[in-house]
């Protein structure tokens, strides 16, 4: 028997064609086990981030790259807080000086992607006054939880590609997806990318600070995820509403197990499972890995955002948040479609003045 199982795991180790899956759901599995284990303010959305370093056509980070991502994570949580600790309580100079920060970061290619998530949540996760928690507070809280989680996440990703080491396969895993680097876009381009994914997502960090939607920022954060990815006004609409569908089903059948198994062993067992099903999906080399992608980010957002507090209405929070998910996947959707319609009408509108 023990022969057998030093073959198989001989075979799983040495063939190419499943690492790059089995260090996708191994990696995702240690973060989420670690969210869960040290907590903290908004820890769920650590292993969503973390997901970013282990998706198809991303190398392992060198030790330079991963010191210097915690140092940017560090100095931009850091930034984060000192400007909801000086501005917050001005809140019409604190929401134009917000605007320009996000524009700033949605322009800028001084950062990576992940780098900018951070960022963006660092800027946005602040309590409303009705919360009863002191912003200053709260801002240092997240910014703690941001640091650490970036530090537990460069360290993870360290240890998953040692062990299933990145050995590029033609046709499978990393090199199904094209990892071609695109030519970086002109300052004109940026500049209206960077307007364009601020006209859709500014108005609904508005309504969150100017009506205290405390209860919506999983739905905020979502929406300025959403926009800012260069897809945004293309290919998003399909993807991420068939994704997450996909995943609100396996969130609720994944939820409804753990409720029956109220284990932290079981937890981590099956979501490593469940980790391990949608890896071989991703790294299929299939047209459809993105969709599958979008569904697992899904679930653990989702899971991470109620798994510390399993309680009798965790079903209904479930489904809130699914909700909450398909809302802002639709909002993106609708609104860079309103953007790119009334772009066309502007352009369609010059075209007749020059012929008059």
């Amino acid at each position: 028997m023990s022969v057998k199982v030093q073959s198989i795991r001989r075979s799983i180790l040495v063939n190419r064609e499943y690492r790059p899956a089995l260090r996708y759901a191994f990696g995702a599995t240690m973060i989420m086990a670690l969210a869960m284990a040290f907590g903290g303010y908004l820890g769920y959305v650590i292993p969503y981030l973390s997901l970013n370093f282990l998706i198809p056509g991303v190398k392992m980070p060198s030790f330079k790259k991963g010191v210097g991502f915690v140092i940017m994570v560090a100095l931009t949580s850091l930034l984060g807080y000192l400007f909801t600790a000086f501005f917050y309580d001005y809140t019409w100079l604190f929401i134009p000086l917000l605007g320009l920060m996000l524009f700033y970061v949605f322009y800028t290619v001084r950062f990576t992607f992940i780098v900018k998530l951070f960022l963006i949540i660092s800027l946005l996760a602040y309590p409303v006054p009705s919360s009863g928690i002191d912003p200053t507070v709260w801002s240092f809280l997240v910014a703690r939880t941001l640091i650490s989680g970036a530090i537990f996440s460069v360290l993870v990703v360290w240890i998953v590609y040692t062990l299933f080491p990145d050995v590029p396969v033609p046709g499978f895993g990393q090199d199904a997806p094209s990892t071609a680097a695109p030519k970086p876009p002109g300052r004109v381009e940026r500049f209206n990318h960077a307007l364009e994914v601020l006209i859709v997502t500014f108005p609904v960090v508005l309504l969150f600070i100017l009506y205290q939607w405390y209860d919506g920022l999983l739905i905020l954060i979502y929406i300025v995820v959403l926009a800012m990815r260069p897809d945004a006004g293309k290919s998003l609409g399909r993807v991420k509403i068939h994704g997450n569908l996909i995943g609100g089903a396996a969130t609720l059948i994944f939820y409804w197990l753990i409720v029956i198994v109220p284990s932290f062993l079981f937890f981590i067992v099956l979501f490593l499972g469940t980790a391990l099903f949608f890896a071989d999906k991703i790294f299929s080399g299939k047209p459809d890995w993105s969709v599958y992608k979008t569904s697992f980010a899904a679930l653990v957002l989702i899971i991470g955002s109620i798994s510390t507090h399993i309680t009798d209405t965790a079903s209904t929070e479930i489904w809130q948040r699914i909700i909450m998910i398909m809302s802002a996947v639709l909002y993106v959707v609708v609104a860079f479609s309103v953007v790119e319609n009334f772009k066309a009408f502007l352009v369609k509108k010059a075209k007749m003045k020059d012929i008059k």
